[in-house]
């Protein structure tokens, strides 16, 4: 199989990241973003995910770039992580890999690598990055739909732009997979 057709740059939104520029935020949509950030399903777990898929496929020669593709998908997954870091920071809050599990965000349980899916398979792995975006783009959705403030909704619908693009790249690989 062959995803150097696939090409990266195609998918890409050209649009700028909105700066971090607010000061408060609606508090109840916080619990909610240090999901998006750090939770199992969050930013981190993606990016390790991801990084770890790129590693499996990467000595195998049927799988001509998709390492790259993984890889690539996996940095922009980084930059999400900086981004929610910076509102969070923005909040006063430490951005700590872990899911505060009391409403003071005192209490945290760390992030762990077991919130990585250690599959091998490629298109099982595929059809559970597919499920990851699809998670992804409802909690942000979620979050925009909470929120008042204009900055945070501008930073979140530009972040959803990114995980809809990840999710066509990963139904065009799938697709691929299929055909073979």
């Amino acid at each position: 199989m062959n995803f150097e057709n696939i090409n990266y740059n195609d998918f890409e939104i050209n649009a700028p990241y909105p700066k971090v520029t607010t000061k408060e935020i609606d508090k109840k949509i916080i619990p909610d973003l240090i999901d998006s950030y750090s939770g199992a399903k969050g930013e981190l777990t993606a990016s390790t995910q991801y990084i770890y898929q790129s590693f499996i496929v990467k000595p195998n020669e049927n799988y001509n770039g998709l390492s790259r593709l993984l890889e690539k998908i996996s940095i922009k997954e980084m930059q999400h992580l900086e981004i929610l870091s910076q509102v969070l920071i923005s909040q006063g809050i430490n951005p700590k890999y872990c899911k505060y599990i009391d409403n003071n965000l005192n209490i945290c349980a760390n992030w762990s690598t077991n919130n990585v899916k250690y599959l091998t398979d490629v298109k099982e792995f595929i059809k559970y990055n597919i499920i990851l975006e699809k998670g992804a783009i409802t909690e942000y959705t979620n979050i925009v739909k909470n929120a008042t403030n204009e900055n945070i909704i501008e930073i979140i619908n530009r972040i959803i732009q990114d995980e809809e693009s990840h999710l066509k790249i990963f139904n065009k690989i799938l697709e691929i997979i299929d055909k073979n």
